[in-house]
């Protein structure tokens, strides 16, 4: 396919010199240090004209130990001048106010978040709301005048760790909410408590706003063309009691004339022979009364049928509303579900991500097709914005060999290039890039990345390489075709993968059975410890029958779900040298009994087949640990000191017992993911260190990392004794 057109003027770099990295030649090999130098777009806003855009970049300063934020407003023209405007600097939410070229964002504002806007060309600021508590989202109507806005409330209850370590009085502990985080972190929510918030409305020409009473917690509302109404969709008040009640949404309208919401359809969870139920949604068809609506059928937590509709609100009821016409169609992706955006009756697009490819789609009955402006753009597609005619559209693409920049198309003139934010660093050397397709041991085709060493004359790059496998987590979580996915684009830790390439070793990585965005057969696998190790396994040896993996020099590694079923996968292959794993339960015995109740019942009694109390066999059978016994693999872990380092601390001692090489990595003020640059810049250089020291018995001269080197080679020393 092809690559978006680059035809943006010379001079244009030199206007946003402030937003670009340093230049580098164009010969010098991506290191980690460029990873500290990568701008990405974190917040793109388009005007309804097509004419304006605003964007966020974000870099990580080690000097600063922070991502350091940089707002930029410009004209849509090819070569135009970015500005960058101090009033906005710490403002997010962009939003450009329908008909105007005036941007709206959120502020704080004497300790209360408000939405502002200002006209970027005379500078002056409006304030549009003073509410008391603060301001979370807002919509702007088609008129440009009315506004709808979310509100919470700034009282929190004091949580579980607060009360453990700072009150004088005993604590009631409640099992079915109770999490082990509650006891490490301070900042660990009160997971009882349910936050609430409300809805606000401001209708020209009215002067004051009005509270919409809605029977629960709003999550996202619409406005109708002709700003009569405002689609709801909530989590009924009903909900509040249940686990993993924000899934399972109601949807409303309410009518600005009559002050009247009516409920459309209620959510309700599985119980017994009743499905459970989900709507969401709620955008409007341009110019009509019709409201395109999801639907969510479920048989339990995981199995989903997922439909949609056209509602017309003249016609449609509450009373048949489940008895409607209700399309199929399938959300491939992983989290929160993507965004719709209905053009006419015929024409509903979808920012979504399907078969590890993020894009802009066309919902149709026979599924997801790739809208027609986006066929010649290769890479994964982000962040689209559309002008209000929908002839124009600004969005981020990137892959995997290639940094984010933003991009422009027009109906009658095709994808330009607008920005240059990491020109300085996009003239490295990076590796190239590979898509493969494997069969299962079931004849299932399975798809993944590799990223291989640049080619050199030098011994050093010559195949079969040394492969590092990783495996993601979520489990539903796809590698995407987004640069630098982990460590970059969603800063979950810190693999520096294009680093390991640069240094004569491959990366795998496997799009497993359970991922998600392959379809809802691909993300059920009939056991989460048998398509997805034989697909893992599998793919591995694809890739050293076909001459690209050395067999002797194999690694695996692995992120949250990925840290558990990447040992796993060690257990059964049983021929890797190095392995590193970060923020993994690999035991599941502990993990269900740290672990809040009603996750256990709802999650992990599913996904294992039975509860521990019922089964401990089959939480045996699914702990590594316990099948670390006769493995040499050299087998780093990692965790946050705020989150699962309690919970891998077993793993490493049974490794440590079973004679292995290994070593214990717990990061300071760190959670789930890695947070911080400087702890980024440490596991990432320990990382790329062990797989070299491992799989190619390289050491690096800094002399500051003399005592590492040292650790390891006693290590490598005991375990030859051991075995």
């Amino acid at each position: 396919m092809l690559r978006p057109l680059f035809c943006l003027c010379c001079i244009f770099s030199a206007y946003i010199a402030l937003a670009v990295s340093p230049a580098s030649g164009a010969n010098d090999p991506f290191t980690i240090d460029d990873y500290f130098k990568l701008q990405k777009v974190t917040e793109l806003a388009l005007s309804s004209t097509g004419e304006m855009m605003a964007y966020a970049v974000e870099a990580k300063s080690l000097a600063e130990n922070k991502a350091i934020r940089t707002v930029w407003v410009s004209a849509t023209t090819p070569g135009a001048k970015p500005e960058r405007i101090d009033a906005i600097q710490n403002a997010r939410g962009f939003a450009w106010i329908p008909g105007r070229q005036e941007l709206a964002y959120l502020l704080n504002i004497d300790g209360a978040t408000q939405v502002m806007s200002i006209d970027p060309k005379t500078r002056k600021t409006r304030q549009h709301t003073k509410a008391r508590d603060a301001v979370t989202a807002f919509r702007f109507a088609p008129d440009g005048a009315s506004l709808a806005w979310l509100t919470r409330s700034s009282e929190k209850s004091p949580t579980l760790y607060d009360r453990l370590f700072h009150r004088d009085e005993g604590v009631v502990i409640d099992p079915k909410h109770t999490v082990v985080y509650s006891f490490v972190n301070p900042k660990w929510p009160n997971t009882v408590a349910r936050s609430s918030n409300e809805l606000w409305l401001k209708r020209a020409p009215a002067k004051t706003a009005k509270r919409i009473k809605i029977p629960g917690k709003v999550s996202s509302f619409y406005w109708s063309s002709d700003v009569r109404f405002l689609s709801v969709s909530y989590v009924d008040r009903e909900m509040s009691h249940v686990a993993l009640f924000e899934k399972y949404t109601s949807i409303g309208v309410f009518d600005a004339y009559t002050e009247v919401f009516k409920v459309l359809a209620r959510g309700r969870t599985p119980s017994g022979k009743d499905k459970g139920l989900i709507y969401s949604g709620g955008e409007w068809v341009p110019g009509e009364r019709r409201l395109f609506v999801r639907r969510t059928v479920q048989e339990d937590r995981w199995a989903k049928n997922m439909q949609w509709s056209l509602v017309d609100l003249a016609h449609d009821g509450a009373a048949d509303f489940e008895l409607r016409s209700w399309r199929p169609f399938n959300v491939y992706g992983y989290g929160p579900e993507p965004a719709f955006q209905p053009v006419n009756e015929n024409t509903i697009y979808s920012e979504r991500t399907v078969r590890a490819r993020p894009s802009l789609y066309e919902i149709k009955p026979s599924g997801p097709k790739k809208a027609d402006m986006f066929e010649d753009v290769d890479g994964a597609a982000k962040k689209i914005r559309f002008s209000a005619d929908f002839e124009t559209a600004i969005f981020v693409n990137e892959d995997l060999d290639r940094l984010p920049e933003i991009y422009l198309w027009r109906k009658h003139d095709g994808t330009t290039q607008l920005t240059q934010l990491n020109k300085g660093i996009a003239a490295k050397r990076m590796p190239t890039v590979r898509e493969v397709h494997w069969q299962g041991k079931d004849g299932v085709t399975v798809q993944g990345w590799l990223l291989e060493p640049v080619s050199e004359s030098s011994e050093r790059y010559s195949r079969p390489w040394p492969l590092v496998t990783f495996v993601h987590g979520g489990p539903t979580l796809a590698v995407t075709n987004e640069f630098s996915l982990y460590f970059s684009a969603m800063s979950i830790w810190p693999y520096p993968f294009e680093a390991y390439a640069q240094n004569g070793i491959a990366v795998f990585l496997p799009n497993y059975r359970g991922t998600g965005t392959f379809g809802y057969d691909f993300k059920s696998p009939s056991a989460i410890d048998k398509e997805p190790v034989d697909d893992i396994i599998t793919g591995i040896d694809y890739l050293v029958s076909e001459g690209l993996a050395d067999p002797a020099r194999l690694a695996i590694s692995g992120h949250s779900h990925g840290a558990w079923l990447a040992p796993l996968v060690m257990t059964k292959a049983r021929y890797f040298k190095a392995a590193s794993f970060g923020e993994g339960s690999i035991n599941k015995i502990v993990n269900y009994n740290l672990m809040p109740g009603w996750l256990n019942r709802d999650v992990h009694d599913v996904q294992y087949g039975a509860s521990l109390y019922d089964d401990p066999a089959r939480f045996l059978e699914l702990s590594p640990d316990m099948h670390f016994k006769g493995l040499d693999t050299a087998m780093l872990f990692e965790a946050g000191a705020e989150s699962l380092a309690i919970i891998m601390l077993g793993s490493h001692k049974a490794a440590v017992r079973a004679g292995m090489p290994a070593e214990f990595v717990v990061y300071p003020k760190t959670g789930h993911s890695s947070s911080t640059p400087q702890m980024q810049y440490e596991g990432a250089h320990r990382n790329l260190d062990w797989m070299r020291f491992w799989l190619l018995g390289e050491e690096d001269p800094n002399p500051e990392k003399a005592a590492q080197y040292e650790r390891w080679r006693n290590l490598r020393a005991d375990s030859a004794l051991a075995n």
